[in-house]
């Protein structure tokens, strides 16, 4: 990876010559982004105007910078996994949130934030980070606990039992993680105020986002949001590998008290698990570590009449 400073008539040039290579526009402070079969370029506005930055990763970087920049500065270089890094279109300084349990029955719902800057791109590189969903859960439990003291992030774990009475007050999933994404965000970026670039993984439409945090004492505002943003931006990818990690975390101690292992997801064999923790532990037990707005719920219910 190479950061090059250019200049305005430099940067048109630039963006003239990869045209039709252009992924992206006006994605936060992204210009604009342009991606060919060995290189990604990100172009970054810049208030002054004087100058602007550009981070070229690939095999021709240095090519391409010197054909720009009379002074290209080296970013620090990743030694492993050349070709993943080229999935991101943003390595810059950047702020991203992730959430995981929200299509489980049993567990908590875990949402996250994460802060990228170069030095994190190494640790990202070095460890293989990527979107959690391409990860089976083995290999975040085994990467995740070595980078947690290398990055700066913020988790919010939302119980079973404060999820239902969220639910009970007329919220639906969708505000239950509006809010907790704010809130992480919020954090976060209180640490790290100089960060303009701050992504979420899209699950509902911005308008209706803000709506959900009617209310709220404190907003993040100025949100970059893309459905799949953990495929673009590493800050995602790398808040969605955590909130993985302490999410199973969380399953391993449910099934560590219950001497039970806990499973995943909300299909047939989780219906079957659980009308036989409900004949062994009980209702209420029950009802402290699933979503209780899940089909299942009615559905293990309706198999056990006298619970009802």
């Amino acid at each position: 990876m190479i950061t090059i400073k250019v200049t305005a008539e430099a940067l048109k040039k630039l963006e003239a010559e990869y045209s039709d290579n252009i992924t992206a526009r006006n994605i936060g402070y992204i210009l604009f982004a342009a991606r060919t079969e060995t290189n990604i370029i990100t172009a970054y506005d810049n208030k002054k105007r004087n100058f602007y930055n550009v981070t070229i990763q690939g095999e021709n970087a240095m090519e391409i910078a010197k054909a720009y920049s009379n002074a290209p500065s080296l970013l620090p270089k990743k030694v492993k996994n050349e070709k993943e890094a080229l999935e991101y279109i943003d390595v810059d300084q950047q702020i991203g949130s992730d959430e995981v349990g929200t299509g489980d029955f049993f567990g908590p719902i875990v949402i996250c934030s994460a802060y990228v800057d170069h030095d994190t791109m190494k640790v990202i590189n070095e460890y293989g980070i990527t979107d959690s969903k391409k990860l089976n859960d083995e290999k975040i439990c085994k990467i995740v606990p070595l980078i947690l003291k290398k990055v700066h992030y913020m988790c919010k774990v939302i119980s079973n039992e404060r999820y239902n009475e969220a639910i009970s007050r007329g919220m639906n999933m969708n505000r239950i993680k509006a809010i907790g994404h704010n809130h992480v965000l919020v954090n976060l970026h209180d640490r790290c105020p100089y960060v303009k670039n701050i992504y979420v993984d899209q699950f509902v439409d911005e308008e209706k986002y803000y709506e959900y945090l009617f209310g709220c004492q404190r907003i993040q505002k100025e949100i970059v949001f893309r459905e799949k943003g953990e495929s673009a931006f590493p800050s995602v990818a790398l808040a969605s590998c955590i909130a993985r990690y302490i999410f199973l975390e969380q399953i391993k101690n449910l099934s560590e008290k219950y001497g039970i292992a806990i499973p995943l997801g909300a299909g047939e064999n989780v219906n079957t698990f659980a009308k036989a923790f409900v004949d062994k532990f009980g209702i209420e037990e029950f009802n402290k570590i699933v979503k209780k707005n899940f089909k299942n719920y009615l559905e293990v219910l309706n198999e056990s009449p006298s619970l009802i």
